[in-house]
């Protein structure tokens, strides 16, 4: 419940901010911001969907705000390297992308491009994929 009634409450107060500040259109660093604001209130709401107890729920959210002393490290350095990789080639292929479509860039690239980048996004998710625990809906 907590977790969607946050979401319920960003949803509320984007409408009330746009009806108020409806013209002002960001610049692409405050365009960026509002989307790193939306991604870190989106992962505090997921802590209520994912903890089993509010009591576990406050010490992730403390461990999230640095707040917890004792946190031992949970990824290894590589692993944040190799994320803040992928996240940055997805974010740059959003930007790259928000004026075009798919059919209009595949049309002017060149067949090797094509398939670099195919090579490089399967490559991707075999070495990411992971391991550990089923998919979140599956233990339900």
């Amino acid at each position: 419940m907590i977790w969607g009634g946050l979401h319920g409450l960003y949803l509320a107060a984007e409408r009330t901010l746009r009806a108020r500040f409806g013209a002002w259109r960001p610049g692409p660093l405050a365009y960026a911001a509002l989307g790193l604001l939306t991604f870190a209130l989106v992962k505090v709401a997921w802590v209520f969907f994912r903890a089993k107890t509010f009591d576990k729920a406050g010490l992730i959210l403390s461990g999230m705000f640095g707040l917890n002393a004792k946190a031992v490290p949970l990824m290894a350095a590589i692993s944040l390297l190799s994320t803040g990789a992928i996240v940055s080639a997805i974010v740059g292929a959003h930007w790259f992308m928000r004026n075009r479509t798919l059919e209009q860039v595949v049309a002017r690239a060149h067949p090797a491009l094509i398939a670099g980048v195919w090579t490089l996004m399967a490559f991707a998710v075999i070495i990411e994929h992971g391991t550990g625990k089923a998919f979140i809906y599956f233990q339900f």
